[in-house]
């Protein structure tokens, strides 16, 4: 999908999420009903003075008497709505059980923020990111987040259970921190199936559920943004800006990717070192040893995921996790 036909999808999204806002209040509305009836006159009431006042005052040709209507019918709209509020209470329910309840407090679901011309809520970016790198592949976070975390499923051999325990309580501190964490990055090496990816998820998972925008996206899909920003085929690509830019970014994989001249060394350089200077945060997740990583893309790569004054290394060793 082009970025034009994600937004499109994403505003589609977005206007059911308003129809279930819409659906949700008139059902809270229906119980506190049912339970105070007069809550439901006192509402009539309020919309039967807006209109009456705005009759009354379109009639009156005295800018005075304008105001002291338009007065008078807020001060009588504040007492019902004291009244509700005291009817709430007294049925168990939350002064603002009838208040608008959104997804997002900033645009109130709409995706748009600001004056004409608007633009787009951060919320709607950061979907609008998610949408553009999640390819399906990635587990879903209701089954890869710390609250799923089981240590008993590594032997206790070899010490292979204390260390991800460790790496897992490392690794929370992090998400709980951000951004305000030790250090800014972290890089998970080791074999495959020890739960590199599983821990990355669960990073992403709790960030993204503190309401901070990030993305984690597989290396392969990371080339594919890297060989389009380098093909400059559509002018209106901003794909691989937004992983520059995006506050958390998290690569899985690191090292499965394609190598293409001109392009995967180049650009992941750039990626790295435009997140350094700028002092966003990044998890990188690969299967390579430092040696490797090395070999792979060169000194100047190396030395940006390397850095221990940045990055806190994770390493992971021990039995396939997959295979016990």
């Amino acid at each position: 999908m082009t970025r034009s036909e994600h937004i499109r999808a994403l505003l589609e999204e977005y206007a059911h999420q308003r129809a279930r806002n819409e659906a949700d209040q008139a059902r809270r509305l229906e119980q506190a009903c049912a339970l105070e009836p007069e809550i439901a006159e006192l509402r009539a009431s309020n919309v039967e003075l807006a209109f009456g006042a705005m009759r009354s005052i379109l009639n009156q040709s005295s800018a005075e008497t304008r105001a002291a209507l338009a007065r008078d019918m807020k001060r009588q709209g504040q007492a019902n709505n004291a009244r509700i509020r005291a009817l709430l209470v007294r049925a168990g329910l939350p002064e603002d059980a009838l208040e608008p309840r959104y997804r997002c407090p900033v645009c109130r679901d709409t995706g748009y923020v600001g004056e004409a011309p608007s633009r787009f809520c951060e919320c709607f970016e950061a979907r609008l990111r998610l949408r553009q790198y999640e390819d399906g592949s990635m587990a879903g976070l209701d089954e890869q987040n710390f609250d799923r975390f089981d240590a008993a499923i590594a032997p206790e051999a070899d010490g292979q259970r204390d260390r991800l325990v460790k790496s897992r309580a490392l690794c929370e501190r992090y998400a709980d921190s951000f951004p305000d964490t030790e250090r800014r990055n972290l890089l998970f090496t080791g074999a495959g199936g020890l739960g590199k990816t599983f821990l990355l998820n669960c990073v992403f998972e709790r960030v993204t559920a503190r309401g901070f925008s990030a993305v984690r996206i597989t290396a392969f899909r990371l080339f594919e943004a890297m060989r389009q920003q380098h093909m400059g085929n559509d002018d209106k690509y901003d794909g691989f800006s937004s992983l520059i830019e995006v506050p958390l970014l998290l690569i899985d994989d690191l090292g499965t990717e394609p190598m293409m001249r001109n392009i995967t060394v180049e650009y992941l350089f750039t990626l790295l070192n435009e997140r350094n200077a700028a002092k966003r945060h990044t998890v990188v997740a690969t299967n390579l040893t430092p040696v490797q990583i090395q070999e792979r893309y060169g000194e100047r790569v190396a030395s940006r995921l390397l850095d221990k004054t940045l990055c806190a290394p994770v390493l992971f060793r021990g039995k396939d996790l997959r295979s016990l």
